[in-house]
């Protein structure tokens, strides 16, 4: 004897009416709002229905057999489902551990049970299909003609219970949600019969389709690609927001990098300098991953390309610093890799195989394969294109950039030992602003830290800006010697090290320190 015959179907599909319906929705519906008061958000009501119309298939199942319609239903109801619980999760599982809306169950928030829910709708049918071969149930699937099936006392049970829990929803719906064009809201009131109805969603339609809305905002301008952003860059330093500029730091010395910076497959270009005061030498990095180490006259000593596609995901590499000798190189997503020279003796052969396609010898990646990700909140929809560390301190700074939706810049800085965020704070201006201005268009493309503030340089005004780390404002500007299209610049001393583009070839150029200076 097969053990799914149509009995055991029978009793394992009204059980599984139970388990989608009648419980979940009903303690939802009864307890949670009738009892407790708890009023559902449209997103809520979104993940009752769902439940409410695979229950109802379910019903039809054991009342006409397993139609292919029927199973449809509740597969397309399953998929909309998981959409509708993952959405409404999603606006909670970033947060801390135990925020959320509403109340639990078990530790889990009412909206999230959907996910585990729906996924077990799927599996089951996946089930009742896979072993439905019994030839009477297996024939439902494609019969034309209707066969009416007898209901067993526990299917007429279940049915009853689940009709009860679906009208009982729609009158819960009729006094918190309204009747049409009035809609459901994202903080209701508790159940009662003093609820208001509200037709705000319709507004929503005034806004332009996007399927992502802010989640997704343009690259960065980088510089020597010269990519187009929505920002028109305007070199004038006299345009600018400030009422005074201080003079730009004179030009000492300038030369074309007497070397190709390559990447993997021998493409990007050269991004960003940095200086490393420990051993007296300098670092360039290439945005698709070549690392560059070189002496004092910029005469290269090692190289890597590492292994870019493999791993998480860097987009474009175009910052960098040195921490503790380590080479740390930032891509505008604030995802990190970390490269430092080791003596050939002490480098594993297989490691350093996995983690580079090309190498020069004598270079490691101390993170191995782990690439970690700079986790932000008040700059998650900016990217950066500066990476600086404190030498007198732990941490390390990043400058976010405003782009196609987000406008403004956040100082951010991160624990060089957990590499985790420490602080975020919105660039403001201590010094005098021109009336009706403000410096969120100013675009901040290169910076280094010397004692205890940001030199930031902006490609927008071409103006360099200093940014005292504690407070977050801008203490002093200004104006920048027109030399080309700054990337980068690193301090060492008494000089700036400026990485710029001119006619499309990297040139490396020397100026004056104005924090020596003054």
């Amino acid at each position: 004897m097969k053990f799914l015959n149509e009995k055991n179907f029978d009793f394992l599909m009204a059980s599984a009416v139970l388990l989608v319906l009648a419980i979940p929705v009903g303690i939802a519906n009864i307890y949670l709002g009738y009892i407790i008061g708890e009023g559902p958000c449209t997103l809520c009501w979104w993940e009752r229905m769902g439940m409410v119309v695979i229950g109802s298939a379910g019903i039809l199942i054991l009342r006409y057999g397993l139609k292919a319609k029927y199973i449809a239903s509740i597969l397309f109801s399953a998929a909309y489902g998981i959409f509708m619980t993952l959405r409404h999760a999603s606006f909670s599982i970033y947060r801390d551990v135990g925020m959320g809306f509403g109340g639990d169950i078990f530790g889990a928030h009412t909206y999230t049970w959907g996910i585990l829910v729906y996924w077990v709708v799927i599996l089951a049918m996946g089930i009742f299909i896979l072993f439905a071969k019994n030839s009477e149930i297996a024939a439902d699937i494609s019969r034309k003609d209707t066969r009416i099936k007898k209901l067993s006392p526990y299917s007429k049970f279940v049915i009853f219970i689940s009709i009860i829990v679906v009208f009982s929803n729609a009158f819960q719906a009729l006094i918190s949600a309204g009747i049409p064009p009035y809609s459901g809201k994202g903080s209701p009131e508790r159940i009662s019969l003093n609820n208001t109805w509200t037709t705000g969603v319709w507004k929503r339609f005034q806004k332009p389709f996007s399927f992502v809305g802010s989640n997704i905002v343009e690259n960065p301008y980088i510089s020597g690609e010269q990519n187009k952003i929505s920002i028109k860059f305007n070199e004038n330093s006299n345009d600018g927001a400030f009422v005074n500029l201080k003079q730009a730091p004179k030009v000492k010395n300038e030369f074309k990098i007497p070397f190709k910076v390559e990447g993997i497959f021998g493409k990007g270009v050269a991004s960003s300098l940095s200086y490393n005061k420990n051993d007296d030498s300098f670092a360039i990095s290439n945005t698709e991953g070549g690392v560059y180490f070189t002496d004092l006259n910029f005469k290269q000593t090692h190289y890597a390309i590492i292994d870019k596609p493999n791993g998480r995901n860097i987009k474009k590499a175009v910052a960098s610093t040195f921490v503790d000798n380590m080479f740390v190189v930032a891509g505008f997503n604030k995802t990190i890799f970390a490269v430092k020279k080791t003596p050939n003796s002490k480098i594993d052969s297989y490691k350093e195989w996995n983690s580079f396609r090309k190498t020069s010898g004598g270079l490691e990646m101390p993170w191995y394969r782990d690439r970690p990700a700079l986790l932000t909140i008040r700059a998650k929809k900016q990217y950066i294109l500066t990476l600086s560390k404190d030498k007198d301190s732990d941490f390390m700074y990043m400058i976010s950039v405003p782009n196609d939706k987000v406008k403004g810049s956040i100082l951010i800085k991160v624990d060089t030992k957990d590499r985790l965020l420490s602080s975020e704070s919105l660039i403001s201006s201590k010094i005098d602003l021109k009336k009706g201005r403000d410096i969120k268009d100013y675009y901040i493309t290169a910076g280094d830290i010397y004692g205890g503030k940001f030199l930031a340089y902006s490609k927008n005004y071409n103006t360099l800006l200093v940014i005292n780390l504690d407070s977050a404002k801008i203490i002093d500007a200004y104006e920048m010697p027109k030399i080309g299209d700054i990337s980068s610049i690193t301090i060492k001393d008494s000089s700036i090290f400026v990485l710029y583009y001119k006619e499309k070839e990297p040139y490396i150029a020397e100026i004056e320190n104005p924090l020596i200076l003054n």
